[in-house]
């Protein structure tokens, strides 16, 4: 299974985390189940493989369409995949979809909404050639050309709520919502209205979901054992192992211990 992460441009930089491919040479010969925690980001992604299903706290199951985007995952979720695996995508910053597109993201959170029904005649011509290309690429470079024909578009200004969302980011959610904002000089509810239009979700919560995502990225990757995670709370800003715990537990529906032995993240799974 290959899986491959791409850097956009520099003036995509501000709103663009990475590109992605993600595919297999041969048919699976069984159903796969891969975990994921919330990242805090967004995706836009083109499926050239076997449709899935994605199971969250919003859905059962969701069978996603050929193209889609997703907002916010405000806890774990699953991809039930079945068949040849084949997709590319586009991981955006927290506000970089909205600022792109001008998006409404709070309409998206926990959801794959087809993208035709959102953005329409803007894609005609980017679904074809990124099934017809040969390599992953030339579909990471069609990608980054139908990005900067929409920014030469929108020519969007990177604001104070781009700004905040990537600082969360960048400090992996440790920080506090209430100096930041008045460090920023901003009225709290004007620009908590403003997060929650761009990012889908308040800017608090998206902290909590940062912070969680990273750490599950830690465990994931074993890059820690038990006998560390007196280190590793601290570092992520948790005040006692109970809290840590408890909130570990709300995201991804397991406890810290049960997630290091039996996670089914992607990274278990790739040979690349």
């Amino acid at each position: 299974m290959f899986y491959r992460k791409f850097n956009p441009s520099a003036h995509l930089t501000p709103f663009v985390a990475c590109y992605f491919v993600w595919e297999s040479q041969d048919i699976a010969p069984k159903p796969l189940r891969i975990e994921s925690p919330p990242s805090g980001y967004a995706s836009m992604v083109f499926n050239f493989g076997d449709a899935y299903q994605v199971e969250n706290s919003k859905h059962e199951s969701l069978m996603t369409p050929a193209m889609f985007l997703t907002g916010q995952a405000t806890q774990s979720y699953s991809l039930n995949l079945s068949g040849r695996i084949g997709m590319v995508g586009i991981v955006f910053k927290p506000a970089g979809m909205s600022s792109l597109f001008g998006l409404p993201m709070y309409e998206f959170t926990d959801e794959r909404v087809d993208l035709t029904d959102v953005l329409g005649k803007s894609l005609t011509n980017v679904q074809g050639p990124i099934l017809e290309a040969g390599n992953p690429v030339e579909r990471v470079q069609l990608l980054e050309q139908f990005l900067l024909r929409q920014l030469a578009k929108k020519n969007p200004s990177f604001d104070r709520t781009d700004y905040t969302a990537n600082l969360i980011v960048e400090r992996k959610g440790v920080v506090n919502v209430s100096e930041l904002m008045d460090d920023l000089y901003v009225c709290r509810r004007q620009f908590e209205r403003q997060f929650l239009q761009k990012v889908g979700i308040s800017p608090k919560y998206y902290a909590r979901v940062r912070r969680v995502g990273h750490l599950c990225a830690q465990l994931a990757s074993q890059r820690w054992q038990i006998n560390d995670w007196h280190e590793l709370i601290y570092q992520c800003g948790y005040y006692d192992q109970s809290h840590f715990i408890r909130e570990f537990t709300q995201f991804t529906g397991k406890r810290p211990s049960l997630y290091v032995k039996d996670n089914q993240e992607l990274t278990r799974f790739l040979d690349t």
